[in-house]
């Protein structure tokens, strides 16, 4: 029966399933050939379970077979079927195979499942392949697969047993584990490194506990780390000064950055640009762009250190407090000391100008940066619209959107929906209804900010015939109002029901 030209599939699969649980793995074998070479056609999802029943029964050669029968046939391994298959082979330590594995797993945009990857790292571990076992490491991490509690036990482990990673592969270790935000691990692992006395650490390895402590705001731990290098010679150096002293800043602990900045020039250790725009941050911050002012002027401009950044932040401090005379004359500073403005400092200005009903100096600042050769594109126009619309200057955004289109940038969707906010807000709901439409007949389509704005403006102005046919278009699309927004248009209709 079996042999039959055209038998169905379901047949073979149930045959082959009874003969597997009853443990006649060789007869399963012979039966999946035959359905192989038969008229029935053999789905990945045959191969697939057929390699699993393999890998079971400890059946590698043959489960290797039919990985590569199936290839040609356009038929690849679930991304569960590769990580048993991957698992499995640990077993017998096949890493030419396991590589193989791995490798075409990338190529499909698989990643192994933790258990999986945890078997793999184990088994490098066990076997002292060190440099190896830290590259699957931060492989898996950067592909996005968060390592679990066992991952970092078997680190831990392998450390505790003495077969330190040297000083390269520990500070590769370290990082990784910091920059995925496991702090304690690595400063765990720097420990019992530490304790076996086989490494001599770097200032790299350091750095990265020091990193990744202010990150999570750990900055007491941060600081002891700073002065257990130094009490065992391995002195801080310009990169360990910026970091505290970016936490110091962003956290606005003026007097301990202040503390650094000054300790950095006793210790020798010359501050770059980097850390100078720090402290003018944190300066800016706490509303003393003055003083910042003349940190970049006496002192910056002395060392030679100072670059667009430092007055970009200057700039937006004072036009912050409504300076924007002050602002003005520091970018004319900045072009006879030959610093060239950026995108951002155009963009501050510009904005800034706007919001104060300057239109002509902000046109000149436009054509401007044109003429640098910083041509406005549609994130620029965007972001002025925006701010615009947000500040109740919804003509003055119309006249930026129309000047966007003139000199060929085109507009997005997240451009329209801005235009349209403005709109919305000024309670000219039509306005926004017709740029709704425009949008639509230019080939854009509304996105889920559209709709929400188009129906909260409409039921602002009572028109809810209209706002329930642009809730129905809504819908169509698959976006969903807001449960508040929706029960307001339910009770504005039943009220009028009612009425």
């Amino acid at each position: 029966m079996y042999h039959a030209l055209g038998t169905p599939r379901l047949l073979y699969r149930a045959q082959i399933s009874r003969l597997v649980k009853a443990g006649l793995i060789n007869q399963a074998i012979k039966l999946f050939d035959k359905m192989t070479q038969s008229d029935c056609r053999v789905f990945g999802v045959d191969y697939n379970r057929f390699i699993g029943v393999l890998l079971c029964s400890s059946r590698f050669d043959l489960a290797e077979r039919y990985y590569f029968q199936m290839f040609p046939q356009g038929f690849f391994l679930t991304p569960f079927t590769y990580s048993r298959f991957i698992s499995a082979l640990c077993s017998v330590k096949n890493f030419n195979l396991i590589q193989l594995l791995l490798d075409d797993m990338d190529k499909l945009n698989y990643v192994p499942d933790i258990w999986a990857f945890n078997i793999h790292l184990n088994l490098l571990c066990r076997d002292k392949m060190i440099d190896l076992a830290l590259e699957v490491f931060h492989s898996i991490v950067k592909k996005g697969r968060d390592p679990d509690v066992v991952t970092y036990a078997i680190m831990r482990e392998m450390v505790g047993k003495g077969l330190s990673p040297d000083n390269k592969a520990c500070c590769a270790l370290v990082v990784g584990l910091c920059e995925v935000g496991k702090v304690d691990l690595a400063y765990e692992l720097v420990v019992e490194v530490i304790k076996g006395g086989n490494v001599e650490f770097s200032t790299l390895i350091y750095n990265a506990l020091v990193s990744g402590f202010c990150r999570i705001g750990r900055i007491d731990k941060a600081q002891a780390i700073k002065l257990f290098m130094t009490e065992n010679e391995c002195e801080p150096d310009l990169v360990t000064y910026n970091v505290l002293l970016n936490y110091f800043c962003n956290e606005l602990m003026l007097q301990e950055a202040d503390k650094l900045f000054k300790k950095m020039e006793r210790s020798g250790i010359r501050r770059d640009v980097y850390s100078y725009n720090q402290m003018i941050k944190g300066l800016c911050n706490t509303n003393k762009p003055d003083k910042a002012y003349l940190l970049m002027v006496n002192k910056m401009e002395a060392d030679g250190s100072v670059d667009a950044v430092s007055y970009n932040t200057v700039i937006k401090a004072f036009c912050k407090d409504s300076h924007i005379g002050k602002a003005y004359i520091l970018f004319e500073d900045m072009d006879r000391k030959g610093i060239a403005p950026d995108v951002v400092t155009f963009t501050t200005l510009i904005k800034n100008f706007l919001n104060k009903g300057s239109s002509g100096i902000a046109k000149t600042l436009l054509d401007r940066m044109s003429g640098m050769g910083l041509l406005p594109d549609c994130i620029f126009y965007t972001t002025i619209i925006d701010h615009l619309c947000k500040r109740g200057k919804v003509e003055t955004a119309c006249s930026v959107f129309n000047d966007m289109i003139i000199q060929g940038v085109g507009p997005d969707v997240i451009s329209y929906n801005a235009l349209i906010n403005g709109f919305c807000k000024s309670k000219r709901v039509t306005e926004a209804i017709h740029l709704y439409e425009e949008m639509q007949s230019k080939g854009f389509s509304p996105d889920e900010t559209t709709f929400k704005l188009i129906i909260g403006g409409l039921i602002c102005e009572k028109k809810l015939s209209e706002a329930c046919q642009v809730w129905d278009q809504m819908m169509e699309k698959g976006f969903t109002l807001d449960r508040a927004v929706s029960e307001t248009l339910i009770n504005a209709i039943h009220s009028i029901d009612y009425a």
